[in-house]
C-alpha cells in the first residue's frame, strides 16, 4: 500500500510542473491502472514516460530531481541509448520496516504518436499526501497497442493481464489497436504477422519467467478472477487472429 501511495504522489508531484506536463508523456500498465481503471487488480512497480520532443534530458531529468529528492531522496541513475532512469529507494513506514523502490523510466527515442495525446484529471487523497494534476497521456486505444507490442517484445505476464483487464471491463476500437500496433512496429523497422504473435505467445504460456511475473502483483480477488490461459485465448482470438497473414501451424493453438 505505502509503495502504491507513492507512485501517486510522484505522478502528481511531477505533473504538477509545467515542465514534466510539456515534455514527458506517461505510458505503461501503470499509467493503465492509475488513469483508466477504477480498481486494475494488480500492484505497479515502475513509471514509464516518453520524451516528447528530440532533444537533451538533462534539464527535464533536473525537474524530476526539484520534485522528488526533498522526500524520496537521492536516486540511482544510469543513461543508455534510448533509455534515462532513476531508481529512488525508500523504507516503509508501517512494521515491518521493508526496504522499497521506484523506477522511473524515460524512453528518449519514441518521439512518435498515433492518435492525439491526452490529458487526464488524477487525484490522490490520503491522510499522509493529496494532490491533484492534469496527467499528459495517450488514448486508451494507444496504450493497449503499445502494450501489445511490449507483450510480443518481452517476457512479462503483466502485459498478458493488462490486456485482458481493459477487454474485460472496457470497450475499446478494436481496429484502432490493430493499427497503432502496427504503427509503432514499423517506427522501430519491426512487424509481425499474425503466425509469428501466436507462435509467440503459444511459447511464453510455458515460460515460467512469463507466467511467474504477474501473481505476485495481483490483488487477492484477481487472483481467483484471472485466468492465464483464457487471456491467451483472448490475445488470439481478438488480436492475433486480425493481423496479416495465415495462422501459425502449430500442432497446439494457445
Amino acid at each position: 500500500m505505502e509503495h502504491d501511495l507513492v507512485l501517486s504522489r510522484a505522478i502528481c508531484e511531477l505533473y504538477q510542473h509545467p515542465v514534466i506536463g510539456e515534455n514527458l508523456v506517461f505510458r505503461g500498465g501503470t499509467a493503465l491502472h492509475k488513469l483508466f481503471f477504477a480498481q486494475g487488480g494488480r500492484f505497479s512497480e515502475d513509471l514509464d514516460f516518453v520524451q516528447i520532443h528530440a532533444k537533451p534530458i538533462g534539464d527535464t531529468v533536473s525537474i524530476i530531481h526539484e520534485c522528488l529528492d526533498p522526500w524520496l531522496g537521492k536516486p540511482a541513475w544510469k543513461q543508455n541509448q534510448g533509455r534515462f532512469t532513476l531508481y529512488y529507494r525508500f523504507e516503509t513506514e508501517s512494521k515491518p520496516v521493508v526496504a522499497r523502490k521506484v523506477k522511473i523510466e524515460i524512453n528518449t527515442r519514441e518521439h512518435f504518436n498515433v492518435l492525439p495525446l491526452i490529458r487526464k484529471k488524477y487525484s490522490v487523497e490520503n491522510t499522509w499526501f493529496s494532490g491533484m494534476a492534469n496527467v499528459l497521456t495517450y488514448s486508451l486505444e494507444e496504450l493497449v497497442g503499445t502494450k501489445l507490442r511490449a507483450l510480443y517484445q518481452r517476457k512479462k505476464g503483466r502485459d498478458l493481464y493488462d490486456y485482458w483487464y481493459v477487454k474485460k471491463y472496457h470497450t475499446l476500437n478494436s481496429a484502432e489497436v490493430i493499427k497503432i500496433f502496427q504503427q509503432y512496429m514499423a517506427h522501430g523497422n519491426q512487424s509481425a504477422s499474425r503466425a509469428e504473435y501466436e507462435k509467440n505467445i503459444f511459447f511464453k504460456q510455458m515460460d515460467t519467467v512469463f507466467t511467474n511475473d504477474i501473481m505476485p502483483l495481483l490483488a487477492a480477488p484477481f487472483l481467483s478472477e484471472y485466468d492465464m490461459h483464457a487471456a491467451f485465448q483472448m490475445v488470439v482470438n481478438d488480436f492475433a487472429s486480425q493481423l496479416p497473414g495465415d495462422a501459425w501451424k502449430g500442432n497446439e493453438s494457445p
